[in-house]
């Protein structure tokens, strides 16, 4: 599936949280906005995470959106993805990096719209989150900025350490800052738990 494919499904897709049950993306944004409400004073932090799992005719992806409250919990949102190709580790792994971006991707335009804003998003992520920061200055509730994490379940250790740069490499390059095990909670904890 291309990046736009994903980000229509994402966007179109039914997300589950264990606090608040099912919602529309629009409905997880809005959930985000209230948990940073609760407490002005904490930092934050979101992160977005995928895993699979190869099942009996495809594989099965979860994505992930949580939000952080540093040091004091948090909240998170999971989405189910099938595709019933036969992937590869090497394939699968690229493909959960891809959700994960797609899903960054379709929070962005979401917020944007939760704003009524267009933005260009074929621009660099730094001009849109530079954008956003704009409507923060609007005195605007905003969701992304610059500590949007993407984390990917691959580590030093076991057969995905050979993929740490390409995979790193390629989110990087998407502009967003991206973590491995043992820091990827959002991949290789949240969404490997809905496996």
């Amino acid at each position: 599936m291309s990046l736009d494919e994903l980000k229509n499904l994402i966007r179109g897709g039914v997300f589950y949280s264990p606090t608040k049950g099912a919602l529309a993306l629009s409905e997880v944004i809005t959930e985000l906005i209230n948990y940073k409400r609760e407490d002005r004073q904490s930092d934050y932090k979101i992160v977005i995470g995928s895993d699979s799992e190869v099942k009996e005719k495809g594989i099965d992806f979860v994505c992930v959106v949580a939000i952080h409250r540093v040091r004091k919990g948090g909240r998170y949102f999971w989405l189910r993805i099938y595709d019933d190709r036969k992937l590869d580790l090497r394939s699968r792994i690229y493909q959960e990096a891809i959700i994960s971006l797609a899903l960054a991707g379709a929070l962005l335009e979401e917020e944007l719209e939760f704003h009524n804003m267009k933005i260009d998003m074929s621009k660099p992520i730094t001009d849109v989150f530079k954008s956003l920061e704009d409507i923060k200055n609007l005195n605007q509730e905003i969701i992304f900025n610059n500590e949007l994490e993407i984390h990917v379940d691959i580590g030093t250790k076991g057969p995905t350490r050979e993929m740490i740069r390409e995979i790193v490499g390629m989110v990087k390059g998407s502009g967003f800052p991206v973590k491995i095990k043992p820091e990827s909670f959002a991949a290789s904890t949240l969404a490997d738990h809905h496996l």
